[in-house]
């Protein structure tokens, strides 16, 4: 289930991002990023535009002040923009918990070694360790999931927190950018927008799942989807996600995506 939100607003305060939520190397992690902005909207469906890379270790200002919007900024400059909206999603056909186990690739070593949501190189309690792969016969990657109690920070019974779980959703959803060769090897994506719904949380403790599937390319811009679902394969999330390519010799801190 999911308690109704109690969102207090009309404030800016300084905040200040802790590297434990790190994504690409000294960025913060995208879906964390929304997350941490989609709890202060009252709606259970969030988009999060990530406009500018977001730094970590520094103080920003997230503000509440406009109806209906959470803005994050550094500074004078707008980093990231949330406001409800709707989402309908055309979902595939629910696989199993059994199918997504067999489909993680948690043996991969990542780019990122250190990102909360998938790197390699975090300890169990560190990381949510979201490394999925393809799924046999099926357009679709997956992992499972059984939430620590470390890693989201709640205790094992209580239920995930939102902001955890917007955070876990991107990393073994951003996987299916590479089905069908809709992203090749040597291109850099960067999440550009995610959009997602909250019907339900997960529990700590308890198996779930993460599926997701490509949509479409074009140009440069990626769109994919997935949920989160239990271990009845009920849908608990979705989202969709907008993932932009890279310009070749353009950084992920520096220039323009």
């Amino acid at each position: 289930m999911r308690d109704k939100k109690l969102v207090d607003r009309g404030w800016r305060r300084k905040i200040t991002i802790s590297r434990h939520f790190e994504g690409p190397t000294d960025l913060t992690l995208g879906g964390y990023i929304s997350g941490l902005m989609a709890v202060h909207l009252d709606s259970d469906t969030v988009e999060v535009t990530l406009r500018k890379p977001t730094l970590m270790e520094r103080p920003l200002v997230l503000d509440t002040t406009t109806p209906d919007r959470v803005f994050l900024y550094d500074g004078d400059t707008l980093l990231n923009e949330a406001r409800p909206v709707q989402l309908e999603l055309a979902i595939p056909e629910l696989i199993s918990l059994e199918q997504a186990r067999k489909a993680a690739r948690r043996e991969t070593v990542t780019a990122f070694p250190n990102c909360f949501g998938c790197g390699s190189a975090r300890s169990e309690d560190e990381g949510l360790h979201l490394r999925s792969g393809p799924v046999e016969g099926r357009n679709l990657v997956a992992i499972d999931w059984v939430p620590r109690p470390a890693a989201v920070g709640a205790r094992k019974g209580e239920r995930v927190p939102e902001t955890m779980v917007l955070t876990a959703m991107e990393c073994p959803i951003a996987r299916a950018m590479e089905l069908g060769g809709m992203k090749k090897p040597e291109e850099m994506a960067v999440l550009g927008r995610m959009t997602t719904k909250v019907n339900a949380l997960p529990e700590v403790g308890e198996p779930c799942y993460f599926m997701g599937w490509p949509i479409e390319r074009m140009g440069r811009r990626i769109e994919i989807a997935g949920t989160l679902n239990n271990n009845k394969a009920e849908v608990l999330a979705m989202c969709r996600l907008t993932f932009v390519v890279l310009k070749e010799g353009v950084s992920l801190v520096g220039g323009s995506a």
